[in-house]
């Protein structure tokens, strides 16, 4: 289910002014590269849709720091729980982690002006503004409410579930930016069929 909600999710944010390369949820993959004429095996976050021929053409390279992208979003799975059933409603709870990666120099040339020195700060304001305050319905779920919780702790941790080499390590040092939200997402599914419930009276 959280595949879902975030892609749903994603389709809220995806208009971000600072926004470049964004995925939905990924898993890890376990890369063969090589490193000073030795393979070694890495791990890459990548969209849940990509396939390992697509790994092998390079594309476990498309969501790893890189100078030529202005920023990488991607969502992390936290879980889904069940929170109650009311009525003709199950009511569960979403949790995702966003992770994001800035690269300054491209979103600001001009430098240090206006309050960008901010890029987090303004990054995250805005992804909360792009997400709906009521709860709106996309099928299957009815009675999406996704709401920002947390920030996590400003650490390369954030980055801890990969492993990347020297040259993109550099990438999570000064001037580049980078923070993780964990998202809360309040959604239903009506359950139909069955004659005791008159229906679930969406948003």
């Amino acid at each position: 289910m959280n595949r879902a909600i975030a892609d749903i999710i994603r389709a809220e944010i995806e208009g971000c002014s600072f926004v470049d390369k964004i995925a939905g949820l990924v898993q890890t993959a376990y890369v063969a590269v090589k490193v000073d004429e030795t393979k070694t095996v890495k791990s890459f976050p990548v969209a849940c849709c990509v396939t390992a021929d697509d790994c092998i053409t390079g594309m476990y390279k498309d969501l790893t720091p890189d100078s030529s992208k202005k920023s990488v979003l991607y969502f992390e799975d936290l879980g889904v729980s069940f929170v109650s059933a009311q009525g003709a409603m199950k009511l569960y709870r979403s949790r995702l982690r966003l992770v994001c990666w800035l690269n300054t120099g491209l979103l600001y040339p001009d430098g240090c002006k206006n309050g960008i020195c901010n890029a987090s700060t303004n990054a995250i304001a805005e992804i909360i503004r792009a997400i709906p305050i009521i709860p709106f319905d996309s099928s299957p779920f009815v009675r999406i409410l996704p709401e920002v919780v947390s920030q996590m702790v400003r650490s390369n941790a954030i980055f801890g579930n990969y492993t990347y080499n020297e040259l993109q390590t550099q990438y999570l040092l000064a001037p580049y930016d980078f923070f993780a939200l964990e998202i809360e997402t309040e959604f239903a599914i009506c359950i139909t069929g069955r004659a005791e419930y008159e229906g679930c009276g969406t948003y």
